[in-house]
């Protein structure tokens, strides 16, 4: 009697990494470590490839992963140089991972991203806010009163104002996180806008959050932000089903 393959356990094989990649992560180890310094040139690609024992052909693989990682840029002239990392470049990634290989974005999980971050952030940011934070988070909401009829002004300055108030907690990862969730975000506000009291319910809640993080009351800012993203699930949901309707 013969054994069922499929009930042995097999594991699969894992596969060596290739010579480009180990190039790639000793290159990314020499930055993380910073023995190497945004600015600094690395070697031409013959020297590299004397130096790494391989071929100039992995050494040119392994530059255009760290190029697609925003770690490197090939300059005129200058050849290869480190780029700066910025938490720009950090949400770009993110963001492109989000999208990857997917047609449609799953804005239930975007929702439950946010609730977990947006409440969190606004407690901090009454915690943490300075004077200049305060004035920020002013003028975004000044701003959004007079764009509240443009309708792609006002979806950029809704967005920005929920950056800021990540920025107000002085933990860069809170505004990584956050603006790596930009654009999807940005798609929300613009579908949201197909409802009426889109625009007026964003300023409304927009300035209570501002009072609360003003004020110092973190446990408010809290509560005022959950119901703000309660009921922006609310119209953004109702603006989808206005847009569907147009396009029956």
């Amino acid at each position: 009697m013969t054994n069922d393959v499929s009930t042995l356990g097999l594991r699969a094989v894992q596969r060596e990494p290739t010579l480009a990649s180990q190039v790639t992560l000793q290159l990314e180890d020499l930055i993380v470590a910073q023995h190497l310094q945004p600015g600094d040139r690395l070697p031409s690609e013959r020297e590299l490839a004397k130096q790494f024992g391989v071929s100039r052909t992995v050494i040119r693989e392994a530059m255009r992963a760290l190029a697609a990682k925003n770690l490197v840029e090939v300059q005129s002239g200058s050849g290869t140089v480190l780029r700066s990392m910025t938490t720009e470049n950090v949400s770009k990634s993110f963001s492109l991972l989000l999208r990857q290989g997917r047609p449609h974005v799953n804005y239930d999980k975007i929702n439950e991203v946010r609730r977990l971050l947006e409440i969190e952030i606004a407690g901090l940011a009454a915690e943490r806010r300075t004077p200049e934070d305060l004035n920020k988070l002013q003028e975004i909401v000044r701003d959004m009163d007079a764009m509240k009829r443009d309708r792609d002004s006002f979806a950029r300055i809704d967005v920005a104002f929920h950056t800021a108030l990540a920025a107000a907690t002085h933990n860069e990862l809170f505004v990584i996180m956050l603006e790596s969730l930009s654009d999807v975000m940005l798609e929300v506000r613009l579908t949201g806008f197909e409802t009426p009291w889109s625009s007026a319910h964003a300023i409304e809640y927009h300035f209570k959050i501002y009072e609360q993080v003003r004020d110092q009351n973190a446990s408010a800012a809290r509560q005022v932000m959950a119901e703000h993203l309660r009921q922006s699930e609310q119209i953004f949901r109702e603006g989808l089903a206005r847009k569907q309707q147009k396009t029956e």
